[in-house]
């Protein structure tokens, strides 16, 4: 046997084992976000609006990129599109826990999309306490953009901001 032939049977046998190790992995797991995009849904009974706040500021939405798969569906953009989407956003407050303050939900045709970002959560409240609608849902205007393919082919974040004034009376 000449050293060409010993050479081709060890890469037979690691290319039969390489294949066999494939095999036998099983099929891919699907990522956390896309396996149950559904597992996040308020039902629409609950969301009852006790006050629709006025337009005002651009308030931005805190989103760790958890609630892409639920901005998706609602934006109904098409893959490489960016979405531009107005809607009516219900605004949920969480319950406190010690120690950390309420997390207040943005909820769209019953998914959540993100959540209040901690520097608006000051007004919010106090708005809240003033109108003596504590700790209940509340909806404001909306608006969903971007989530489209960049010129350099990367997809791009969603931006969602809401319509509202804390400040009205």
């Amino acid at each position: 046997m000449s050293y060409g032939q010993i050479l081709l049977f060890f890469v037979m046998v690691w290319l039969s084992y390489f294949v066999y190790w494939l095999l036998s992995r099983g099929p891919p797991h699907a990522p956390k976000i896309l396996s149950h995009p559904l597992s996040k849904t308020i039902a629409s009974k609950k969301l009852i609006s006790k006050k629709h706040w006025a337009r005002g500021e651009s308030v931005a939405v805190a989103d760790d990129g958890e609630h892409t798969s639920n901005i998706f569906r609602i934006a109904g953009n098409t893959f490489g599109q960016s979405a531009h989407r107005e809607c009516v956003a219900f605004l949920v407050p969480g319950e406190e826990q010690a120690g950390f303050e309420m997390a207040v939900s943005v909820v769209v045709e019953g998914l959540r999309i993100g959540q209040l970002s901690q520097r608006d959560l000051i007004p919010y409240r106090a708005m809240l306490q003033g109108a003596g609608l504590d700790a209940q849902v509340t909806s404001c205007d909306a608006y969903i953009g971007g989530g489209g393919t960049g010129v350099d082919g990367k997809k791009q974040r969603y931006a969602i901001s809401l319509n509202v004034d804390w400040f009205e009376a």
